[in-house]
């Protein structure tokens, strides 16, 4: 039997990123899943190719990512629970359908993993996926460690099935490509055969029709937000007056650095893991406590301009120092001497 079919609750493994991801799917209840294979995200594929020849798991390796969200989707509006999975350039390739799926929504649940690759180590550019949940209006969740990549995978299902839309799962190479130990959870039994319901103001996104979904879709975000700012995956460690905020692989460097440095009295840490709708009112709350912040992200500064708009907006004036003072790059990736090294001359 596949490890990863294994029941085995309350025992722990040592499990690769990707591997985590396929586990948290399984947890979940997963019946249908798709994949176009890339680098840093073809772990995960492999391990439902294996799993679906001895288990009653469909999987299929599509012909390009579009074609795979399309078949997930079309198992979603049938009310199943699926997962599609593909690296930063193949969203771009899914984004015609990720748009209008935003809109019409889905019946079951569908969890889409995007794994973007700093550094370009097998990619042709190292773009940040993030900015795609404001593009279509979805939910972004990002683990910061292995073990949560599993567990937020079962959010992620939980999330989309209470608005009835995508989730975007975004990793980074190093959470794919990073071992650690996981806890094993019960196995939900799959449901392998759902029924379409004809809903043709939901599903028929012609002009007039999607007029009507896209104050839905706004909807759903601003009950998202609030959902976010109260969520366990976005939380406040420390008391400090100098805050830090980060995401994503670059919180466990964050940590390091502070207990290396022995500065746990001065910063206060905001970690982001569900990051759109970005949890406005909670780092509101954060910034109203310190003198000043450093952002600390790979890539685009998308969470460092979302905490300069929270600033503005409660007429704080407090220096928001990342990318915006050279203090990091938008190239490549982070490693931990970079981040101790920027945090001890903070």
């Amino acid at each position: 039997m596949h490890p990863l079919l294994q029941e085995r609750i309350g025992e722990q493994s040592l499990l690769l990123g990707n591997e985590a991801i396929a586990r948290g799917a399984l947890e979940a209840g997963v019946s249908f899943a798709a994949a176009y294979p890339g680098t840093p995200s073809s772990e995960i594929a492999l391990q439902f190719f294996q799993i679906a020849r001895e288990s009653d798991l469909y999987f299929e390796y599509s012909v390009n990512e579009k074609v795979a969200l399309e078949m997930a989707t079309g198992a979603a509006m049938c009310g199943l629970k699926t997962m599609v999975t593909m690296k930063h350039v193949g969203l771009n390739v899914a984004a015609d359908a990720l748009m209008t799926l935003a809109y019409t929504g889905i019946a079951g649940s569908l969890v889409l993993v995007v794994a973007d690759d700093p550094f370009m180590f097998s990619s042709q550019n190292e773009q940040d996926s993030r900015w795609y949940g404001k593009l279509s209006g979805l939910p972004i969740l990002e683990p910061s460690t292995v073990a949560e990549a599993k567990e937020m995978v079962l959010y992620a299902f939980d999330l989309s099935e209470k608005f009835k839309l995508p989730v975007i799962l975004r990793t980074t190479t190093r959470i794919n490509h990073s071992s650690g130990m996981v806890t094993f959870g019960p196995l939900q039994k799959r449901i392998t055969r759902g029924e379409f319901h004809k809903d043709p103001f939901s599903y028929v996104c012609i002009p007039s029709v999607s007029r009507n979904l896209h104050p839905k879709l706004l909807d759903k975000m601003a009950k998202a937000a609030a959902l976010a700012d109260e969520s366990s995956w976005n939380r406040i460690e420390g008391d400090g007056r100098w805050g830090i905020i980060c995401n994503g692989v670059s919180h466990g460097y964050v940590s390091d650095a502070i207990d290396e440095l022995g500065l746990f009295r001065r910063f206060r840490i905001l970690r982001v893991g569900f990051s759109h709708p970005f949890p406005e009112k909670l780092t509101q709350r954060f910034l109203e406590g310190c003198e000043k912040v450093l952002v600390v992200e790979e890539g685009e500064p998308y969470l460092e301009e979302a905490v300069r708009s929270c600033a503005h907006k409660i007429g704080l004036t407090l220096p928001v120092h990342g990318k915006g003072e050279g203090l990091f790059s938008r190239l490549y990736e982070f490693d931990p001497l970079m981040v101790k090294q920027v945090i001890a001359a903070f």
